[in-house]
């Protein structure tokens, strides 16, 4: 099976975290007549981004979920802000450096005087925010976003460190652990993307592990060309749950589960329920000692299923044509001004 970058991950991430400038709270711009001080206190960090790039936030906000982070964390898959911002932090988070919604945001931060960070490997973002001197984070290059998901992740986790909001230094070998561990489970990926062949996947994930179960769906989507549905619980509990009496044909359930928590009690029982209208999930552990060890085991993992499930349907994964052909559409048409 070819696993495309998936072997690069861990130097992907050690290599990207070498550009994250040590000075960052020293830094004090002028932009539009506003002075931005990114040594002034934050009450929330906004991550802004979409696609492979976006799901960085959905990462940090599983992560949150275990570890103390000081303010809030909003992830922001828009061209737009959310309006009731008092003194954020903005992580501007593009691949390519050209998505018409992240740059689009990224102005309208700048333009109400917040502190932005962007991590990109170029494109029209370095271009506009090295033209102001708002800090730039460049990373190494992968054959998709996608697949460059560690690069993204790893600076924006420092980030966050050098902004007091949480500490992960002491996790970031971990979670090059989870990305190595999951490297080695090549046949396990291979059955159980045999088990998904010609199938919906809905794939059950709590709360706080959102992004692996968010991450395996664009997976799904973008390297096998896939459907599949993503419910959350508890809330799923309360609504997907009452579509397993009607035994729809063509879906596989599967149930992502993290560590041994109320959450895990909690998916127990909804996977026993579940099994008892005849539709028996497909139970995936996440493995690792650490928050970072097991989201990151978790999203290489799954993402080598996707990989397995393309091979097993002769698809190219790499390729993404709907997206491109949206992307020329909207700029023929003018629908984004950047």
């Amino acid at each position: 099976m070819n696993l495309i970058d998936y072997p690069r991950w861990p130097s992907l991430a050690r290599e990207s975290i070498l550009n994250v400038p040590t000075d960052l709270r020293s830094i004090k711009l002028s932009v539009e007549g506003k002075v931005i001080d990114y040594g002034g206190e934050i009450d929330s960090v906004v991550i802004t981004g979409m696609g492979g790039s976006g799901v960085v936030g959905d990462i940090i906000n599983d992560l949150c979920w275990f570890w103390d982070c000081r303010v809030p964390i909003i992830v922001s898959k828009n061209m737009r802000l959310p309006k009731r911002l008092s003194r954020p932090l903005v992580i501007a988070i593009s691949y390519s450096g050209n998505t018409a919604e992240t740059i689009m945001s990224t102005n309208e931060a700048l333009s109400r005087g917040y502190p932005v960070i962007g991590i990109t490997t170029g494109g029209k973002l370095s271009t506009v925010l090295g033209s102001k001197g708002v800090p730039v984070i460049l990373v190494p290059k992968a054959s998709a976003p996608r697949y460059g998901l560690p690069a993204l992740l790893y600076p924006a986790l420092v980030v966050l460190e050098r902004f007091g909001v949480a500490s992960v230094t002491n996790e970031l070998e971990s979670g090059i652990s989870g990305i190595e561990n999951a490297l080695k489970r090549i046949d396990d990926a291979v059955n159980l993307a045999k088990q998904l062949v010609n199938s919906v996947p809905v794939v059950w994930v709590t709360e706080s592990r959102r992004g692996v179960g968010i991450r395996f769906k664009n997976d799904l989507n973008e390297n096998a060309k896939y459907y599949s549905v993503v419910s959350v619980i508890p809330e799923g509990a309360h609504n997907d749950i009452a579509a397993v009496t009607t035994k729809q044909v063509g879906l596989k359930h599967v149930a992502i589960m993290g560590l041994n928590d109320y959450e895990g009690l909690y998916e127990e029982v909804l996977i026993d329920v579940i099994s008892s209208f005849g539709a028996r999930p497909i139970i995936i552990k996440l493995e690792g000692n650490t928050p970072l060890e097991t989201e990151m085991y978790g999203v290489t993992f799954l993402g080598m299923v996707t990989l397995a499930l393309a091979e097993l349907l002769g698809v190219e994964p790499v390729s993404t044509e709907p997206i491109d052909r949206l992307k020329n559409l909207l700029s023929e048409r003018r629908v984004f001004q950047v």
